[in-house]
């Protein structure tokens, strides 16, 4: 019989997983990770991008998982860290970040690394959930901090000292800890793709290379990414209501034709002044041949003031990453700081249970000081990234978004 153990970490990506890798090396080894999706396996829709490493944070996170080398070696494009800046007539602003220290790697590919770290039998795949609740107010078993998650499946889970939420924006566990919700930004991303058949592929391969561009001007945005394949990914980034991509589609285009949606989007983004239509051609046939499906990526934030609770809330309950003091990306750390703050909390956590390397032996005292420094540390971090965050994006999204980006580099 499998002794119940004594961390739930809700969600499987980068920071979970770290965290679960960090415990793992420190001899905790009683953890269960709670995963929503079904199998290790990505739908298409979740194929994502790519993103930078910094040394700091991603990287430092690596190097104590032990996982660095094989990330130097096999995964990292170092020859990617460029960023290639021009206006909306395609003439460059400026060019940066060449041959720094902050390689690329595919999300999917930063992913399975993690995965592969951690033993399968830990990870309960397809268990979305529902909610996290007190399991009443009457005394709890010693090693029990009274929470049950209730799974989208049907089933539960009670018992654990520790619940650990990694599971984003829209995380379930938040709500035990602060009322607190994330507010739309104002901005969405609408995504495509360029296969290496696309007519603008070469359009793309000239003017970004094995980087990132982004192009600026008239108050929007684009951005192009090149992924590990060597295919590009497309970003339309446009100040739009929450509901524009919806409420954009005709009432004729059933729901179950991405097909037309993409098109009818696509027609609206090319032929619009308000969009890309004035743009340089070059820039604009981007537009016109972007694969799809589209999809939209409205960019949600916390209020930086709003972040931060207080321990006696929710004994035995903590956050970590976006869950925690959610971002929009344009500061480019997200997924950094959240693999920080895995690095972090398992720092605390093992240095609390000392020797014994047994959380399920740890005083509750003990345990409540180690989330609490945890999180002092986090609030700040996390409030930190969301102002320059948002700093950034106001400058990105301005009718002279160029010139404000070249003062601002030099």
């Amino acid at each position: 019989m499998e002794l119940q153990p004594s961390i739930a970490i809700i969600g499987a990506g980068p920071s979970g997983l770290v965290f679960a890798r960090l415990l793992e090396l420190g001899g905790i080894t009683d953890y269960v990770i709670y995963e929503r999706d079904e199998s290790a396996t990505p739908d298409p829709w979740q194929q994502g991008g790519t993103l930078d490493l910094h040394g700091p944070s991603g990287q430092l996170a690596l190097k104590r998982a032990g996982l660095f080398d094989k990330f130097s070696k096999d995964l990292a494009r170092w020859e990617a860290s460029g960023l290639h800046i021009v206006d909306s007539r395609g003439a460059t602003v400026i060019r940066t970040g060449e041959g720094s220290d902050r390689p690329e790697i595919d999300r999917l590919q930063l992913r399975q690394l993690l995965l592969d770290s951690v033993p399968a039998h830990k990870i309960r795949w397809g268990h979305a959930v529902n909610t996290v609740e007190r399991n009443g107010d009457g005394p709890m078993a010693s090693g029990d901090n009274g929470c049950i998650i209730r799974f989208v499946n049907g089933t539960s889970a009670t018992g654990f000292r520790l619940i650990v939420g990694a599971d984003g924006a829209w995380s379930k566990v938040r709500p035990l800890l602060t009322s607190v919700k994330p507010v739309y930004a104002g901005k969405m991303f609408i995504e495509g793709s360029l296969s290496h058949k696309n007519p603008s592929y070469k359009i793309a391969a000239e003017m970004v290379g094995p980087g990132n561009m982004a192009v600026l001007g008239n108050g929007i945005k684009m951005a192009v990414q090149q992924v590990s394949n060597g295919t590009y990914r497309v970003y339309f980034g446009l100040p739009v209501p929450e509901d524009f991509y919806h409420h954009r589609q005709s009432s004729t285009i059933t729901a179950n034709d991405p097909t037309s949606k993409t098109e009818a989007l696509r027609q609206v983004l090319v032929s619009s002044n308000d969009f890309y239509a004035t743009w340089a051609q070059e820039l604009k046939s981007l537009v016109e041949t972007a694969e799809g499906p589209f999809r939209a990526w409205p960019l949600y934030r916390m209020e930086p003031d709003l972040v931060g609770w207080t321990r006696r809330v929710a004994p035995g309950v903590t956050l970590l990453g976006d869950a925690a003091h959610l971002s929009t990306p344009f500061a480019g750390e997200g997924v950094n700081c959240s693999m920080y703050d895995a690095v972090a909390l398992a720092d605390r956590i093992i240095q609390g249970c000392g020797r014994d390397a047994n959380l399920a032996t740890m005083k509750e005292s003990a345990l409540e000081e180690a989330l609490a420094a945890y999180e002092e540390d986090m609030f700040l971090r996390g409030r930190d990234l969301i102002h320059r965050s948002t700093k950034i994006e106001t400058m990105l999204f301005a009718q002279d978004a160029a010139a404000l980006f070249l003062k601002f580099f030099q």
